[in-house]
């Protein structure tokens, strides 16, 4: 009888308590409910919608942190490279408007892929750390991008100097069916395709492996200087996604565009599960990791919390998280 108890498998509620995402979840529909019930405007159509703006460009930075970070990898200059390519656009495009759209927008994806192919290089063939390497490549971009504009901001207008481009436009400020801001589709897109990479394509698949160990890797067959190459192009092209979400967000290029994005992102990556060990790491983990960062910023604003108490609570959400995966890690070893 005792046997039989040993050997009985856990109800599907248990399994489901072992996912991070799910016990996220409910933390995040907490939140939610707790907010809407004890606040007069939370629960309002202007605030849901400005809680899915607020989510979406860290949603969409932090699903390509989550396919680094299963390499065991990490890339803190994301938000520079964001920023790079907004401003490439904004360039470009100063004062020929919708005109030069089409090359802006080319150019702002090879400007992003080029910048994450070349942390691949650094951190692959010069063995260099990746935190070291992408906080060095992060000045570097930074640097970069205050030097093309002089350290001013350039707004996306059409030649007449009045009218916004249309396209960025729409992005930042039209609803689809009046319900679904367009940067929360982006989002939503983004990460529903990242989630069919992850789980149903070879690549995704050599992310994990590569995760558990390169030499693991290696014999598996795995070309592991070719992944590491896409896997941090891919980011590149990803941040290309969000410099054009920043666009529309904000409807100009400015020199610290995209600043502090990068532990926003990483932080909705870990909290949803994902390993800084690597090896393991989710898009639906990172998705509610990335709404939990969210509910908690918009819901304590709601509650008239201090702001700087609020980045106390993220910060402790964060060590907590890590500390859990830590724990984990030592007791499948």
């Amino acid at each position: 009888m005792s046997t039989l108890t040993k050997n009985k498998k856990p109800n599907a509620f248990v399994r489901l308590t072992k996912h991070s995402e799910f016990t996220i979840g409910l933390v995040v529909i907490a939140l939610f409910l707790l907010a809407t019930f004890l606040t007069k405007n939370f629960f309002g159509s202007y605030n849901l919608k400005n809680l899915t703006k607020q989510g979406a460009i860290v949603g969409v930075l932090a699903v390509a942190q989550t396919f680094i970070i299963i390499t065991s990898g990490i890339d803190i200059s994301g938000g520079a490279i964001a920023g790079l390519g907004c401003m490439t656009m904004a360039m470009i495009m100063n004062g020929k408007g919708t005109s030069m759209l089409g090359i802006a927008i080319l150019a702002n994806f090879v400007v992003c892929t080029l910048c994450g192919f070349l942390n691949g290089v650094i951190i692959f063939d010069l063995k260099v750390p990746a935190m070291i390497a992408t906080l060095g490549t992060q000045t570097i971009f930074r640097g970069i991008l205050k030097l093309l504009c002089n350290g001013n901001s350039i707004s996306f207008f059409e030649p007449d100097g009045a009218t916004f481009v249309k396209l960025f436009d729409t992005i930042g400020n039209y609803d689809i069916f009046g319900v679904l801001p367009v940067l929360a589709c982006i989002w939503i897109v983004v990460a529903v395709i990242a989630f069919l990479v992850l789980r149903y394509t070879v690549f995704g698949r050599d992310l994990f492996v590569i995760g558990s160990g390169i030499e693991v890797a290696r014999l598996s067959g795995i070309k592991v200087r070719k992944t590491f190459y896409l896997v941090y192009s891919l980011a590149g092209f990803v941040y290309g996604i969000a410099a054009i979400m920043f666009a529309g967000r904000i409807l100009r290029a400015m020199p610290n565009t995209g600043d502090g994005y990068d532990m926003d992102a990483i932080a909705a990556a870990v909290i949803g599960g994902a390993s800084l060990a690597g090896g393991r790491g989710a898009i639906t983990g990172t998705f509610v990791g990335t709404l939990l960062m969210v509910v908690i910023k918009n819901a304590g604003k709601a509650f008239q919390i201090n702001d700087y108490i609020l980045d106390v609570i993220t910060g402790a959400l964060i060590i907590f998280a890590v500390a859990m995966d830590m724990v984990k890690s030592r007791k499948k070893a």
